[in-house]
Formats: C-alpha cells, structure tokens, sequence
C-alpha cells in the first residue's frame, strides 16, 4: 500500500458533521498558492496566526478567508497558518462576548468599515 501526503492526497475535505449556525459549514484544505489562507470558504472561523517578523503567536475566534490581522508590535498583516471550524457546543456559541475585537487589527473589518461580525 502506497502511502500519500496529506497535501498531494487531499484537495478538498469537506466536514461530514456540520456545525449548528453553519460556521466553516464545508471546510476546504487547498494546496499551496491557492488563495491566502487554508480555509477559502464564506463563514467565520478559528484561525492561528505566527507574526513572520517578531515570532509572535496568537489566536483569534474572527478569522476569514483570505483575510489578515495585524501584529499589534510590528503591524504587519498577517494572515493565519492554521483555521478550523468554530467549535460551538451544544449549539451555543461559547466565545467570550466581553473581549473586545480590536477592529482596527482586522483586515476584514477595515475592508467592510463596520465591525466583521455586524451581520452575523
């Protein structure tokens, strides 16, 4: 039995559970060059960041398609080497409300000019 890469082998992985709210609802691994980010679909997702300059790492519950957010120390937007699915338990979404998006770090809210999340 051959054994292939998860890269060459993998085009396009669609999740067989959807989630309740539809968030990242079809989930596509895409190989590289094709588009900005791993994920390329329509929906909110979870996405981890690593600033290329000053290495720092962190997370964000407002990642999008071939959208970046700035790194707050050298302001670089930077776009998420890993997204997945918002994981929403028992059909409620769990994120904290009371931490506030820095939309002025959020290429998506830049673009749209309001906060990303306004029409969800």
């Amino acid at each position: 039995m051959t054994s292939l890469s998860v890269e060459s082998s993998l085009h396009v992985f669609y999740i067989s559970e959807l989630l309740i709210g539809g968030f990242c609802s079809s989930w596509e691994a895409r190989p590289k060059g094709d588009g900005l980010t791993p994920y390329q679909g329509k929906k909110r997702c979870f996405g981890e960041y690593k600033c290329p300059k000053c290495k720092r790492k962190w997370m964000s519950g407002n990642s999008w398609a071939n959208m970046g957010q700035e790194c707050i120390k050298c302001h670089l937007n930077v776009y998420p080497h890993k997204q997945r699915p918002l994981e929403k338990p028992d059909g409620l979404d769990v994120s904290d409300q009371s931490k506030e998006h820095p939309q002025r770090l959020c290429e998506k809210c830049k673009i749209l000019g309001y906060y990303c999340r306004r029409d969800q």
